[in-house]
């Protein structure tokens, strides 16, 4: 069944309370179901990319011995505090947005709260995005010394074509997420404006 088809069939119970505080006990389940449901589609995500972002630092941390330059050694330690950095912003930013308490709360307020944890949702996407370009940096550099025989940092074609390569793809990448988890926000926003029309 359907939110409408719940709530207009609340609405036509004339007068029976018990079918009433039934129907509404369903709508609240529903509710709550829909609303973790969309919430998930950015939290998996996010959670996932954290995971990756810990392994790739216990990756580092266990090939740290390759890196046999004081340079490619900063590198290396600056992909790592980037990793963790990444990795802290991601459970930062879904740890608002799993609350549950918005629709527990009184419209306006649910919405109202709900518009500051977006808000802040966005902020925090977007100083993950400039910290993954600089985390792209990083990667391309550190990508020549753990999976190419030969130090590729001083060839010309190597930073062309890996910067080139990476910026294109991160940059699509970055716009193809940046609307999907607009999107989703969105539609938990409409839900939650949903439930008192």
């Amino acid at each position: 069944m359907e939110l409408d088809d719940l709530k207009s069939t609340w609405n036509s119970e004339n007068g029976n309370t018990e079918n009433r505080d039934l129907t509404f006990k369903i709508i609240d389940q529903m509710t709550r179901k829909t609303y973790k449901s969309k919430i998930k589609k950015i939290t998996y995500p996010e959670f996932i990319g954290s995971l990756i972002c810990l392994t790739t630092i216990v990756f580092i941390g266990i090939n740290f011995n390759k890196l046999d330059t004081i340079f490619l050694q900063g590198v290396g330690v600056l992909s790592i505090v980037l990793l963790l950095l990444l990795s802290v912003i991601g459970f930062v930013s879904i740890r608002s947005l799993t609350s549950a308490e918005n629709i527990n709360k009184p419209y306006a307020e649910a919405l109202k709260t709900f518009a500051t944890q977006k808000i802040k949702f966005y902020k925090l996407q977007k100083v993950n995005i400039t910290l993954s370009y600089l985390l792209l940096v990083t990667t391309i550099i550190l990508m020549s010394k753990f999976f190419v025989a030969r130090d590729l940092t001083n060839s010309k074609y190597f930073w062309t074509f890996a910067f080139t390569i990476g910026y294109i793809f991160f940059l699509f990448f970055s716009t193809v997420v940046s609307k999907f988890y607009k999107k989703t926000l969105r539609q938990t926003e409409e839900l939650l404006q949903e439930i008192q029309s």
